[in-house]
């Protein structure tokens, strides 16, 4: 007996996207992770987002215990009470593909689906960024969570990791279900993030900061700024407050991708006129700062980032040929790393022009929805 699906994929992201892409507004297209794609390709598609659902007050707030209970026993996250309704578990029912933009509405709704597939076939795919990057925990928590992940895993039919990092350390501590894990790196819309002009280094000016991931070093970003008083610097974020800048060379401006404060056109324009952009990062297996880093490579602008344990890519990447490492987060790094380059134009340019080729040949949007959509059934 064949089986009936309302819709070919089901997209489960948190709020914002959907709104972005009934605004048709002119962006970047990789946060949508395929859905535009897709839809060319004429799928049946469906989009529910965190925050939506119609829950009673009662279920919303029993929900909200919930979320709490599992977090604080598993140290894992969940948004039951922002997502879960009987109106998205229907449309996830009816759906034949399931796709999750990140690991904490895939592990929200795993156990929803675990008893779904019971009756249907459903293909659930959560695309994941810093999952395997736990903490340490006392022995009942670690219990609990294993528990807790072991049934995720048994549950879900693919794991797409972003960084190559993150896949490699899942694999040697998973290799029973490694089938299951895809290495599928983030890549940007490059139709769309390429400069307008090419500008001379001797044209650009200033440093950026973009963010806010908690993984990035605020506190060090910060502390860098105020040192460097002879060099501009931009900070779009919404996790550094004015007060905390002691000095007047920093511009620092509201920004949230979700929230929509600025525009992927206005951001462009502020990677494209900066001469460097910079993302400390706490060593962490998290690849935080790789969408940042690969937006302003392809805008011809070199990155400077903490070599981390979860950093996207070693092997595509070669310090001072198309990105520049600063090793262990020390201040003292950062600034003479930043005194030896912003000034050395020959050096930025080659960086420049190492980073865009890099990104043509390996993080096209193309290669990731192809690659996506192997997995569907």
């Amino acid at each position: 007996m064949s089986v009936k699906y309302k819709y070919d994929i089901t997209y489960v992201f948190g709020k914002g996207r959907k709104s972005k892409l009934e605004s048709n507004e002119i962006s970047g297209n990789e946060f949508f992770y395929g859905y535009p794609y897709f839809e060319k390709k004429h799928y049946k598609l469906n989009i529910i987002e965190t925050d939506e659902p119609s829950s009673s007050k009662y279920f919303k707030k029993y929900f909200g215990i919930l979320d709490n209970l599992l977090a604080r026993a598993t140290k894992l996250t969940f948004y039951k009470n922002a997502l879960i309704s009987k109106n998205t578990l229907g449309q996830i029912y009816n759906s034949k593909n399931i796709v999750t933009s990140n690991h904490g509405i895939g592990m929200t709704l795993f156990m929803y689906i675990f008893f779904m597939k019971k009756r249907k076939k459903i293909n659930f795919i959560v695309i994941l960024s810093g999952l395997f990057a736990m903490r340490k925990s006392k022995f009942i928590v670690r219990v609990l969570r294993k528990l807790i992940f072991s049934w995720f895993l048994s549950t879900v039919d693919y794991l797409i990791f972003t960084n190559k990092s993150e896949y490699q350390f899942a694999c040697k501590k998973y290799p029973r279900v490694k089938k299951k894990f895809v290495c599928l790196p983030f890549c940007i819309d490059t139709e769309f993030w390429k400069p307008k002009n090419k500008d001379k280094f001797s044209q650009k000016k200033g440093i950026l900061f973009i963010g806010n991931n908690g993984h990035r070093d605020f506190d060090l970003v910060v502390k860098i700024a105020n040192k460097l008083e002879n060099i501009p610097f931009t900070f779009i974020t919404n996790q550094i407050k004015t007060e905390e800048i002691s000095s007047s060379n920093v511009s620092n401006i509201t920004g949230d991708w979700n929230m929509g404060y600025l525009t992927d056109v206005e951001i462009k324009e502020y990677y494209e006129r900066s001469k460097l952009v910079i993302l400390p990062i706490k060593n962490t297996l998290v690849s935080s700062g790789q969408s940042a880093g690969l937006q302003s490579a392809a805008m011809g602008t070199p990155v400077m980032t903490t070599a981390t344990i979860g950093f996207w890519d070693y092997e595509k990447y070669e310090h001072l040929k198309n990105i520049i490492f600063v090793e262990n987060n020390e201040f003292d790094k950062w600034i003479n790393l930043i005194n030896e380059l912003y000034f050395d134009i020959e050096k930025l340019q080659s960086l420049s022009e190492n980073g865009i080729r890099l990104i043509k040949n390996s993080y096209t949007l193309d290669k990731f929805d192809v690659e996506l959509e192997k997995l569907l059934i």
